[in-house]
């Protein structure tokens, strides 16, 4: 999962000049942040699953968020030899405390099943049934904890390669499938939590040079009850608060208008958004993405990401390190401490279990 922030973006530019409506810097509420407004959990780690809990509640975030789930040797808060099947890896005490902390968590979620195989051919019947039933198994202990659980995928285009759309479409119906099966169940069953489904895509319809997933996958898909846009194209690396706001003040009108000509849900949440603290420490960019998408529409936010991650390098082999509200010492960053500020205060707040995390 390899993130750049100062990516160009010629579609949503050009097309953000022909918005009707000229919006000026609005400031959405604390209670809107709060109900909305999330962080990605991934990659390097203070501590475990209950310390960036407690890290994400620190910053008042404390209503949604997100994180990933699958086999170990993608990503594992705990054990990275863990490949164990997603139904059994949500049943670890670190999983189920996460999800318990949370009224909304949306999860990047992969099964061991395919073992990715997808992204190189088609699978066999076998191979879909197990998708199928592993992802049934992983909803219904899902539904036992009580709020929303989001099953998504990782950006669809980077996920997939276009040659590979073919195989991956019916990888992702079955996973869905297998959802809708183990939502019924769980309903039946009278379990508590609400299981709703996601596809993630990072290249939107219009945009030149490359294919956009939403368009010719998604389209195709049944049981759908999301769509989560990735938005790094839409991030210009030379705009100010403004032009930034005004990006996304259309993003959503030019989302939900191509979802209804293709009777595509139109709930809509930005799977990924986020800036170099570095290049941008007080974050007003930030910001203005978020107070445009909360103007507008969007359901959900997820900022990556929760910690600093050392070593990280962008697509241009640059230093890409520097996303988090922590740095890896729980110490908050200039970033950490802008969101900080935008949040209600939780009425109660773990306390802090390292002298760094009061900085």
């Amino acid at each position: 999962m390899k993130k750049v922030s100062n990516r160009a973006s010629p579609a949503v530019r050009a097309l953000a000049g022909a918005l009707l409506l000229v919006c000026g810097l609005h400031a959405a509420t604390p209670a809107d942040y709060r109900e909305r407004v999330g962080v990605y959990v991934w990659g390097k780690l203070a501590g475990g699953l209950e310390t960036a809990a407690a890290d994400i509640q620190r910053l008042g975030a404390d209503r949604a968020v997100r994180v990933s789930i699958g086999p170990g040797t993608s990503w594992d808060p705990l054990d990275t030899k863990d490949n164990s099947a997603l139904d059994v890896k949500v049943r670890r005490a670190d999983y189920r405390a996460f999800l318990a902390a949370f009224p909304v968590v949306m999860l990047t979620a992969y099964d061991s099943a395919s073992s990715e195989k997808y992204k190189w051919g088609r699978l066999d019947g076998q191979h879909l049934a197990a998708t199928r039933d592993e992802f049934r198994r992983f909803t219904l202990e899902l539904a036992k904890t009580p709020g929303r659980k989001i099953v998504s995928n990782w950006e669809f285009e980077n996920d997939c390669k276009a040659p590979q759309w073919a195989a991956c479409e019916e990888y992702y119906q079955a996973r869905l499938d297998g959802i809708l099966e183990g939502r019924k169940q769980a309903r039946a069953a009278g379990a508590p939590g609400e299981i709703l489904t996601a596809f993630e895509f990072t290249i939107v319809p219009g945009f030149k040079g490359r294919p956009s997933g939403l368009v010719e996958v998604a389209t195709r898909l049944k049981g759908l009850d999301y769509l989560s846009y990735s938005s790094w194209w839409s991030i210009a690396w030379d705009a100010d608060a403004d032009r930034v706001y005004k990006d996304f003040a259309f993003v959503p009108t030019l989302l939900r208008d191509f979802a209804t000509s293709k009777k595509l849900p139109t709930r809509l949440i930005i799977g990924e958004f986020g800036e170099y603290w570095d290049v941008h420490p007080k974050a007003e960019r930030m910001r203005a993405l978020m107070n445009a998408c909360l103007d507008n529409g969007i359901e959900y936010l997820f900022n990556w990401v929760l910690y600093d991650q050392p070593g990280n390098k962008d697509e241009w082999g640059r230093d890409a390190s520097h996303f988090g509200k922590y740095a890896l010492d729980r110490s908050l960053t200039p970033q950490g401490k802008a969101f900080r500020r935008w949040f209600p205060v939780p009425a109660q707040t773990p306390a802090p279990k390292s002298a760094a995390a009061g900085r």
